[in-house]
């Protein structure tokens, strides 16, 4: 068994820790004897797909307005077909911040300006520049109940919140992370969001949602890097790159900690 982890545009989104999210994945399936190949894909990847074939799941960052620029052309132009037909037909995969707006219809910038997307989620994003303030500050989120209900969740998460498990008593609904966006996000009517705000903004400070969860795939404004706190949300998604229902459990002890204090800090 081998978990192939299609790194996209690693180059240039790379914000806030972002290119962390690899590495944990990484960690955590080796940790249990999985080995892990971390596959970059850049604007100079010929991508083809026998080569999407082989990937498990994938990361994309969020990155400066310098680097989306960069590889918007390449997305839309070369890759985004792939992209599109990997997440339809329920590939794993997390997609943050810029690359979470790009995979809607579009965005539209503060002076009317339009980006295409690749209309993969059934959302838009819009930035209001200077007339709303910047969505910046810590999050904490509570799952989407898809998630939590789904039966891997289930069963990654059972037996791990047990007081006789003796591991710490930990609250799997929770999410917390990091947040710094301008553009705001709306979902469709029939879209369902990853995750409901408790502390934060999330999509568009208006609403309440964070983020969106489609098919194996969830877009989401969560820097952090997001996994680092979540470790329960990189399991659930090794879980369905490899189509396991159980993992070895890790001690997440500490994880746990940094976690449970991070819902403590002030927006």
């Amino acid at each position: 068994m081998k978990l192939k982890i299609g790194f996209f545009y690693s180059n240039l989104l790379n914000l806030y820790g972002d290119t962390g999210n690899v590495e944990i994945l990484r960690f955590r399936a080796e940790k249990r004897g999985i080995d892990a190949e971390v596959i970059e894909v850049n604007a100079d990847t010929k991508l083809t797909s026998d080569l999407m074939s082989e990937l498990n799941i994938i990361v994309m960052g969020g990155g400066p307005d310098s680097g989306q620029k960069q590889m918007y052309e390449d997305l839309l132009h070369n890759k985004g077909s792939y992209l599109k037909e990997y997440i339809e037909s329920g590939g794993a995969g997390i997609y943050i911040c810029g690359s979470y707006q790009l995979l809607g219809h579009y965005y539209k910038s503060a002076d009317g300006k339009m980006l295409d997307g690749l209309g993969v989620f059934d959302l838009y994003t819009r930035s209001f520049g200077v007339k709303r303030p910047r969505c910046i500050g810590n999050m904490m989120c509570e799952l989407n109940p898809d998630i939590l209900n789904d039966p891997v969740f289930r069963s990654i998460s059972s037996n791990t919140d047990s007081p006789n498990s003796g591991y710490p008593v930990f609250n799997f609904m929770s999410l917390v992370g990091f947040e710094n966006h301008s553009g705001r996000t709306y979902l469709g009517a029939q879209t369902k969001p990853f995750a409901k705000v408790i502390k934060g903004h999330g999509n568009n400070s208006e609403d309440g949602t964070e983020g969106v969860h489609y098919k194996n795939s969830i877009g989401t404004y969560m820097h952090g890097p997001i996994f680092s706190r979540n470790p329960h949300l990189a399991d659930y998604l090794i879980g369905k790159a490899l189509k396991l229902d159980s993992l070895d459990r890790l001690d997440d002890s500490l994880v746990y900690r940094a976690h449970s204090f991070s819902e403590t800090l002030p927006q």
